[in-house]
């Protein structure tokens, strides 16, 4: 057994999940940045998923006890992939790690320290930077409970590859990757767990997400957005939301981010999301400032991402939408910025 995890016996072991499928390219930067983590107790299962290139070569080149290898002799895809690692995992934590990414060297160490500290929260994220070649952006997700079960209904909302598990929660509950919504799945199991366990997001970028064209929102877009909109679906239903059929088509298109060309849609918007809000009021589902929160954020984004020009800026401001959510009443400077230029995009 190496020295470092025999002076860290003590803590925790993490179960660090990553699935590889012909991924030579960044393959070594990602290992490394898992065996160099401040937090040292670790089991690395990386799967090798029938990479026909020198992917499997790179992962027998280390020489580290922590390293446990699953190779696949076919590709057998990553959902069936990852849910192997899961069931093989021995650790208290399990953590989510891609191919391509980078992880920060405290990532373990803080994710871990936060849930032995906040025993309500199952499944822990964090803020994130995505990169390429061209540009580098901080990526600021939602951190409380309430407002990441509200943005779920539109949107994944957590980075997949920054989360860290409790394994018993998934022992307990039996959720695994669901085959039937490729390139959704870790959208669906967030839906899933979060009705059985609290989510949180750390306030810190722990990981570097490469963004590059073999990803699956390059790739499979369509297959992505048809089974997304099935998942969210599903969400609203297991929320006790109800919803006629052209609700739910204004709903997918929230989530789509697609620019809104009509001021009718607009509308439309406008009237699906109070009665989202209306309905929580009664049901409580969802914490109600939490909820407002994120409402409230996704109204003034519809608004912002017009051709409408001013008519979108002046229907936020007077939006009985806005006022029920104690909106700021105050000139929103950024809306009004982003409203006259995407009215000439």
């Amino acid at each position: 057994m190496d020295k470092t995890v025999m002076q860290n016996i003590n803590q925790p072991l993490v179960s660090v999940v990553m699935s590889v499928y012909n991924g030579e390219l960044f393959l070594k930067d990602s290992i490394d940045s898992i065996l160099q983590q401040s937090y040292q107790n670790i089991e690395f299962i990386i799967i090798s998923d029938g990479s026909s290139d020198s992917s499997l070569s790179i992962i027998k080149s280390y020489q580290d006890s922590r390293i446990k290898l699953i190779n696949n002799e076919k590709n057998m895809g990553l959902i069936y992939s990852l849910n192997n690692g899961f069931n093989t995992a021995k650790g208290k934590y399990i953590a989510r790690m891609d191919s391509d990414d980078i992880a920060h060297s405290d990532r373990l160490k803080l994710q871990v320290e936060y849930l032995e500290n906040n025993l309500t929260i199952g499944v822990v994220g964090s803020d994130y930077i995505s990169f390429s070649d061209t540009h580098s952006k901080l990526i600021r997700e939602p951190k409380s409970h309430g407002v990441i079960k509200t943005f779920l209904l539109f949107s994944a909302t957590m980075c997949h590859p920054t989360i860290m598990f409790r394994k018993h929660i998934l022992d307990e509950t039996q959720f695994r990757y669901n085959p039937e919504f490729k390139h959704v799945e870790d959208y669906e199991l967030w839906t899933k767990l979060i009705l059985h366990t609290q989510f949180a997001n750390l306030p810190k970028p722990l990981l570097k997400y490469r963004d590059h064209h073999s990803q699956v929102s390059h790739k499979h877009k369509v297959i992505q957005t048809e089974n997304g909109d099935i998942v969210r679906e599903n969400y609203l239903k297991a929320l006790g939301f109800s919803f006629s059929p052209s609700q739910l088509s204004i709903h997918q298109l929230i989530a789509s981010n697609q620019k809104i060309e009509s001021f009718a849609i607009l509308n439309s918007i406008e009237s699906w999301l109070l009665q989202l809000t209306k309905h929580n009021e009664v049901s409580k589902v969802i914490l109600h400032d939490a909820f407002q929160k994120a409402i409230l954020k996704i109204w003034k984004d519809c608004c912002g991402n017009t051709n409408l020009g001013l008519k979108a800026y002046f229907k936020y401001l007077n939006s009985d939408l806005t006022k029920a959510l104690k909106g700021n009443m105050m000139p929103e400077f950024k809306l009004l910025a982003k409203c006259v230029i995407r009215k000439y995009q």
